[in-house]
């Protein structure tokens, strides 16, 4: 059988459907104006951003960046410097891409509501240069990433690396030198295993100061008088090292001489060429 409603019923449901919604229009007006209360009590709010980690960079350049981003209001109600929908993460975010030299960023609380940023910069492990003998280079951490210019050193204060950095020519903009990672496009481990190399040779007196590394993968490491170790970057650098010592040996005493090279490419051979004084 078929129901019917009455229209008393009707009304009924009519009142009930309105008093609801006016109930929860209501609700929802009590917790809009609550939360816009609450957000923008000045308790509630970032006073003071403490940054802690910096050696080269300036307080005041990081200080704006977080002032910038907590200074406004979402939407034009609430403040973006309320500490419950400050934004974080676009802080961290700014921060890390303004700053090449910035390696990670850290934000908590310290003394309600304010914050601390925990910095971390990139430590110089060497240099890289544009050009052997150009005087413009750039500061690279232990991971071979190339984050700042580097001022113009008497003697040699790092190592040296140079070329191998893909598009990179003597009128290319810092801009675009900033931010690469040297040694990328070879196998993986490539600049970890070259500096090993490296303090290897050191541990047997022969000290070199700068690397250049051709095109064609032809490494060539340089000492204080300019005599050149010439090998190739992907030969085993266990073996070269061996090949080293037995061609040193090989060669005897060595005073009042000066090898103009040395040239390791060769599995079989070992190429030498001394100066003549």
């Amino acid at each position: 059988m078929a129901k019917f409603t009455t229209r008393s019923a009707i009304r009924r449901q009519r009142k009930k459907f309105w008093k609801r919604s006016i109930l929860t229009f209501l609700l929802l007006g009590c917790l809009f104006y609550g939360s816009f209360w609450l957000v923008n009590l000045e308790r509630f709010n970032i006073q003071e951003a403490t940054i802690n980690g910096l050696k080269v960079l300036k307080n005041e350049e990081l200080i704006q960046i977080i002032e910038n981003n907590i200074s406004g209001k979402y939407v034009w109600l609430f403040p973006k410097s309320n500490f419950l929908i400050y934004p974080k993460n676009k802080i961290k975010n700014e921060l890390l891409n303004n700053f090449s030299q910035i390696k990670s960023v850290d934000i908590k609380f310290g003394v309600f509501p304010n914050i601390i940023i925990n910095v971390l910069e990139r430590e110089p492990f060497a240099v890289w240069c544009k050009e052997p003998f150009t005087q413009q280079c750039y500061f690279m951490d232990e991971d071979a990433y190339i984050y700042d210019e580097a001022p113009n050193f008497s003697g040699d204060v790092y190592f040296k690396y140079i070329g191998n950095l893909d598009g990179i020519a003597t009128t290319t903009p810092t801009s675009l030198i900033l931010r690469q990672t040297y040694l990328s496009d070879s196998k993986e481990g490539q600049f970890e295993k070259v500096n090993l190399f490296i303090r290897f040779l050191r541990d047997i007196n022969i000290d070199g100061y700068k690397l250049d590394i051709k095109e064609n993968n032809d490494y060539k490491l340089f000492f204080d008088n300019e005599s050149q170790l010439i090998f190739d970057g992907n030969q085993d650098f266990d073996e070269i090292l061996v090949n080293l010592k037995a061609t040193l040996i090989d060669m005897g005493d060595l005073k009042g001489r000066e090898f103009e090279y040395i040239d390791l490419r060769f599995d079989n051979k070992v190429v030498s060429k001394f100066k003549v004084l």
